[in-house]
């Protein structure tokens, strides 16, 4: 009789890897849905720049029959709401990290999830009752408590990820891809058929459930969980020794940033990654929409099309990655950089052979698929290393480098709406995707130049002796 293997239970926590950034962004990108049903809907039509006669882009919306309160609130005020989130999510971005490297990540991706979720639930009471300033605290208090969980994932995968398996858990993490997929598609049903309120509600037990079922699942490392065999706890521990300590400590802020050449390329890469994701997530409906013509609302499928080539893309590169460093194909440090070509040379250069596609929307579809589908490498070009530089701190490493890439979720709607605003035609869209291309490209240029994969000095915690 055959005995059959069980797999590893890592890859347990690989899929609550996946479903952590999952939840992350339904609870970050559910209200760009709502808010089309909770505001009031204006009589004006648009045109789009590239309709024809066949597109449906100038009809009106469908009438509200669910019974659900609207709201007269300005562009502004909707703006405000939409921003809301970021402004929460900056505060604890870094201080995310420090508290994942001190109470460990279990505790503070539980506590802050469910906190989360506890304030979805409560959004439309605050709507009702509290007006603009109630959504808006609401959402601040949820991108606050949403800052720290992916320091905390990247704090997790380095206890639990054997190096050479980094690929594979860096890609879970693009469940935030499927988690904007879904979201849109589940608020926009569960509005459509029960009214906007819905869409928070749903949402709320969603989460609530994945609080019960990580909680049970997750210890903070292998040498915790009781369901952990012995041979795995000692692979896992065994493969990280000499790089990762079971001591805490707080992260030597002032090594990192003072002159540090690999942490300042990685911060930089992750700009360059987050302008061009940004990008896409809040201009790319818009553009489609207003430039080339389509109904969004009625073609989730085609705005989803970006966002699955990345969740593929992701996986395919990642297994590659892994697949080199297993065979010893290249140093850590050439992967790394190889990898950049794809999550930023080749997205940049599809967003500025945007503007030689012009209303040939099929091609430009394709750019914008193939933009993200490559772009899914940077789970083994520049995301992972942050565990290359220092295991110990990964998670506050994470938390840096992605402050310094969110601040690109302030700065890119105001360049977007100036460039809409004074260039007419295609000349705005295409400024605005060579602007990102750019960027793209010159952040990975430099990555390519200073980033390392070693693991540095600072990685030390204090009272351990130097290799």
């Amino acid at each position: 009789m055959v005995k059959l293997k069980m797999p590893p239970y890592r890859l347990w926590i690989a899929v609550m890897v996946f479903m952590t950034t999952f939840t992350n962004y339904m609870l970050r990108a559910n209200i760009s849905v709502s808010i089309i049903s909770m505001v009031e809907k204006s009589k004006k039509n648009h045109t789009a720049f590239c309709a024809t006669a066949a597109d449906n882009s100038t009809k009106p919306a469908a009438k509200d029959t669910t019974g659900s309160q609207t709201f007269n609130w300005s562009e502004g005020d909707v703006g405000w709401i939409l921003s809301a989130y970021f402004y929460g999510y900056f505060l604890t971005t870094i201080p995310g990290g420090v508290v994942s490297n001190y109470i460990g990540p279990w505790h503070t991706l539980l506590w802050s999830s469910l906190g989360s979720a506890v304030l979805t639930g409560l959004t439309p009471l605050c709507a009702i009752s509290g007006g603009v300033g109630g959504v808006c605290a609401s959402r601040f208090f949820i991108g606050f408590l949403g800052g720290a969980a992916y320091p905390a994932v990247n704090d997790l995968i380095a206890k639990w990820a054997p190096p050479q398996e980094k690929g594979k858990f860096l890609a879970a993490m693009m469940g935030n891809t499927l988690g904007t997929v879904v979201t849109w598609n589940l608020v926009a049903a569960a509005t459509s058929a029960w009214g906007w309120e819905w869409g928070f509600y749903v949402l709320a037990i969603f989460m609530m459930v994945y609080c019960i079922v990580f909680g049970i699942i997750v210890r903070d490392r292998p040498d915790l969980h009781p369901w952990v065999s012995d041979e795995e706890k000692k692979h896992i521990l065994e493969s990280q020794e000499g790089h990762l300590t079971k001591k805490k400590g707080f992260p030597p802020y002032h090594k990192m940033l003072c002159c540090n050449f690999p942490f300042w390329a990685l911060a930089i890469a992750q700009l360059g990654n987050l302008w061009g994701l940004n990008l896409i997530i809040t201009y790319a409906p818009k553009f489609m929409a207003e430039t080339l013509g389509f109904n969004i609302k009625a073609s989730a499928g085609l705005a989803a099309l970006p966002y699955i080539g990345r969740l593929i893309g992701s996986n395919i590169f990642g297994i590659i990655g892994d697949f080199m460093r297993k065979k010893d194909i290249m140093s850590v440090t050439k992967i790394r950089k190889f990898f950049i070509i794809f999550s930023h040379f080749i997205p940049g250069l599809c967003l500025i052979l945007i503007r030689a596609f012009g209303c040939i929307k099929e091609g430009v579809i394709a750019m914008l698929v193939l933009n993200q589908g490559f772009n899914g490498a940077c789970v083994v070009s520049h995301l992972v290393n942050a565990q290359d530089l220092a295991p110990n701190f990964a998670g506050s490493v994470y938390g840096i480098i992605n402050f310094f890439g969110m601040t690109t979720g302030i700065f890119v709607p105001p360049i977007t709406g100036y460039l809409n605003t004074n260039y007419t035609g295609f000349k705005g869209p295409t400024l605005i995707f060579m602007i990102g291309g750019i960027a793209y490209i010159a952040t990975g240029a430099i990555f390519i130049i200073f980033g390392s994969a070693e693991v540095q000095p600072w990685n030390k915690k204090e009272g351990e002796e130097e290799d």
